[in-house]
């Protein structure tokens, strides 16, 4: 008997699979990825602040950087890297990266209220770095090679 309702089921499930499939409608919402004309912006995603803290006193200089960030540069499209080192004597060493080169590097003692003055600290390099990259960036010679191969 119970083979019978399982057998049933699987029959009904399979036919109504069936149907569904038969509709012909399109897996996509929007327009079909394939048809896209050029996929170059699909590549990369750009504004990202990668979160690599392990202690919640990184995590609050984290969540405190990011929302700083994203509010004064909100047309930021470079992607930065927060990491964090804990060590026993300073509490911990967070570092700002850009593709690999260190921004802003400082040590958080365990107390809370220097976190805030850090980041602000955090910003204002950033915002200067991100500057001098462009500029350094735009005024190198690519003749045979592309900005992002330099």
């Amino acid at each position: 008997m119970r083979m019978n309702v399982v057998a049933i089921a699987l029959t009904l499930f399979s036919v109504s699979f069936i149907l569904f499939a038969a509709e012909n409608k399109p897996l996509e919402n929007g327009p079909l990825l394939e048809n896209h004309k050029g996929l170059d912006d699909l590549r990369e995603i750009t504004g990202v602040v990668i979160d690599r803290t392990m202690t919640r006193f990184g995590e609050d200089f984290y969540s405190l950087f990011s929302q700083k960030l994203s509010d004064k540069y909100e047309d930021l499209e470079e992607n930065l890297t927060v990491k964090e080192r804990a060590t026993a004597l300073s509490g911990s060493i967070i570092t700002v990266f850009h593709r690999q080169t260190i921004i802003y590097r400082t040590a958080l003692s365990p107390g809370r209220q220097q976190i805030e003055t850090k980041v602000d600290d955090a910003v204002k390099a950033v915002g200067s770095y991100m500057v001098k990259w462009r500029i350094e960036r735009y005024l190198k010679d690519t003749f045979d090679v592309d900005y992002d191969e330099i």
